[in-house]
């Protein structure tokens, strides 16, 4: 899909960045993600990926549906080149999950939404906090031994957990990494550590 001048103009600061350009922006605006959490834990993360131009985007989330009715209607305002609704139960085809898991209740959903996805991004809002980045299709794998366990405390710096999660994210959608690896982000609220995954 080719860039249309008011989308070259309403992405110029991300065309600009090395190794995104055009190419990487129509990918993105091609994208068919999956975003799943709690109501607080993905309303700036989502705001921010409709506003990058996330072409399509599936929301699962959990608390009050009017709240959730209200956010998606404000994201579809943000930018109509983005296409926002309630996630049904398919999940085929869907280039990215980004979930996260900030409760023992988002925990329960996390595998079978990364299951369908080609690629994930896992984010545990803890302390300390972990983000797991899967850029294929061997998500629940991965997740079964590092990030499905019981979750412990919501760490204070969760939404700052969350939008390094989303970045990650952004930068798979995008293609920004010519062979992105599997890792696990830890974050302890002072110094970010990464380790590869098997």
């Amino acid at each position: 899909m080719a860039l249309i001048d008011a989308q070259i103009e309403r992405y110029s600061r991300q065309i600009i960045v090395p190794h995104l350009g055009g190419r990487g922006q129509e990918r993105i605006l091609g994208a068919k993600i999956v975003i799943a959490g709690e109501a607080r834990d993905i309303e700036a993360p989502l705001a921010y990926l409709v506003g990058a131009g996330v072409g399509t985007i599936g929301v699962r989330v959990f608390g009050d549906q009017n709240k959730i009715n209200q956010m998606i209607a404000e994201m579809r305002e943000l930018n109509s080149d983005v296409s926002v609704r309630i996630a049904d139960k398919s999940l085929a085809n869907i280039d990215l999950a980004l979930v996260f898991i900030g409760s023992e209740a988002t925990l329960k959903d996390a595998e079978e939404i990364v299951s369908g996805a080609r690629a994930s991004v896992v984010a545990r809002l803890e302390a300390p906090g972990r983000i797991a980045v899967v850029p294929d299709a061997n998500s629940p794998r991965v997740l079964d031994t590092s990030m499905l366990a019981k979750f412990g405390t919501r760490a204070d710096a969760a939404d700052f957990i969350a939008m390094l999660a989303t970045a990650e994210a952004f930068k798979l959608v995008a293609g920004y990494a010519e062979n992105p690896s599997r890792v696990i982000i830890e974050f302890d609220g002072y110094v970010t550590k990464s380790r590869a995954l098997a």
